[in-house]
């Protein structure tokens, strides 16, 4: 496959955007239902979609989607649900400015989970920055200033989620193609949010559907 340095970045431009956006919906959303019905309705989406791929791969479904670490596949799932279902409730409990402000700590986590986790090399520079990131969360989060609240900490919580999602997709990518990394989670996910959120479901006006499948 040839180079694309101009498609790439158009593409991860897309993709700021679309997550942007999506991010957007789902605190419209969350102030009308509850979160679970909001990630299982999407989920449903994802899980259509990977479906679909695997479908038309040119290796045929079954080869398309081995895998021998379905137990980091598993584990990826349940870290990828939790961490939307708690940045969706954070959004609703803070704001989604002051969300991101906090999530912004996770490139952070994830560049020192990258040392112990996947064996990568850790100058002091990386980890003086590490550092900084961290004590500018905590300027943020403003413990014992009298603002600060319990449903800070679930940013917090979503980031490092998706901190150790984000290691273990490493992971299971050094030996294995990506495709089953990005298909699994999507089906297991969808599943898990079915359980949940059916018991929870509620009527959906028909002009948020459009928001809802996004």
């Amino acid at each position: 496959m040839s180079k694309n340095p101009r498609l790439g970045i158009w593409l991860m431009i897309a993709a700021v955007a679309t997550f942007a956006a999506q991010d957007g919906f789902s605190r419209y959303l969350a102030g009308t239902y509850n979160t679970p019905m909001i990630i299982m309705v999407r989920y449903w989406v994802f899980a259509g979609f990977v479906m679909t791929l695997a479908l038309r791969r040119p290796e045929g479904f079954r080869t398309a989607i081995a895998s021998r670490r379905l137990g980091a596949h598993v584990a990826r799932a349940v870290l990828l649900v939790g961490e939307i279902c708690v940045i969706v409730y954070g959004y609703t409990q803070i704001g989604l400015i002051e969300s991101h402000a906090v999530f912004a700590i996770c490139p952070l986590l994830i560049a020192a989970l990258s040392g112990p986790l996947l064996g990568e090399r850790m100058v002091w520079q990386r980890w003086a920055a590490i550092g900084a990131g961290m004590v500018g969360v905590v300027v943020i989060l403003r413990p014992g200033m009298g603002v600060f609240t319990p449903a800070a900490l679930l940013p917090l919580a979503a980031a490092f989620m998706f901190a150790f999602y984000s290691v273990l997709s490493r992971l299971t990518t050094r030996e294995e193609p990506t495709f089953p990394s990005f298909f699994w989670p999507g089906v297991i996910g969808a599943a898990l949010m079915t359980v949940i959120g059916l018991p929870n479901w509620q009527p959906i006006a028909p002009s948020d559907w459009p928001f809802l499948m996004i």
